[in-house]
């Protein structure tokens, strides 16, 4: 079978040693856990984007219809996607010295805007895969994505309840937080490095051993 993964620079492999220019790594759990299930591997990630760039990626790829085993890794909610003067996509992250960056996240960004958006596009993607019989398996970056405590409403707990079972975690954790509670390195962009990343895909291979990969 096909292995596809997608998500941003923690599925593109930034910052591990064979990672060169706009070639992904092939040290990250995705492509391990590829190699150990025999399977042949491409990566559609890419380091620094959105919630909304990486549903349009792997809707693009549902879209040839061709079988694969889909692995798709979301990312932090605060980041904007929008489409910039040459029609590619753009992403506006907190943090960014760019003017577009400072007004967008002084007048417009709310948590409240991020979990809407962010749970309607990932049900997007999920009901898609669903309706093609295609397999996947999901896994998230930011904890506020299921945060009920505050900023939130019906509408996005609703969410929440269909999303959350879909997702598959790093023994109860995001991957981030999970490799930092066992120690493992990480590179001073935050990204865990090889050791976390070979731990990861035999923690995804046991996930994947017991779940129904196009259901709940």
């Amino acid at each position: 079978m096909l292995v596809k993964s997608f998500g941003c620079s923690f599925i593109f492999g930034t910052d591990l040693p064979d990672q060169v220019a706009n070639n992904p790594s092939q040290l990250t759990w995705p492509a391990i856990f590829s190699q150990q299930q025999g399977h042949h591997y491409r990566c559609y990630a890419c380091g620094g984007i959105g919630n909304l760039a990486i549903a349009d990626s792997v809707l693009q790829e549902i879209a040839l219809d061709v079988t694969a085993l889909f692995i798709v890794g979301w990312t932090w909610i605060d980041r904007f996607d929008y489409i910039n003067e040459n029609q590619n996509w753009s992403t506006i992250r907190p943090g960014s010295d760019s003017d577009l960056s400072k007004i967008y996240y002084r007048e417009l960004h709310s948590e409240m805007h991020d979990k809407l958006a962010s749970l309607m596009t990932i049900r997007t993607v999920i009901d898609s895969l669903r309706e093609r019989n295609f397999p996947f398996v999901m896994t998230y970056m930011d904890d506020l994505l299921f945060d009920r405590s505050c900023n939130t409403t019906p509408a996005i707990q609703i969410l929440q309840d269909y999303v959350e079972p879909y997702m598959t975690q790093f023994e109860e954790k995001t991957f981030l937080n999970w490799s930092r509670d066992n120690r493992y390195p990480e590179s001073a962009n935050w990204h865990p490095l090889e050791q976390a990343h070979s731990a990861g895909a035999k923690v995804i291979q046991q996930a994947f051993d017991k779940q129904n990969t196009n259901g709940h």
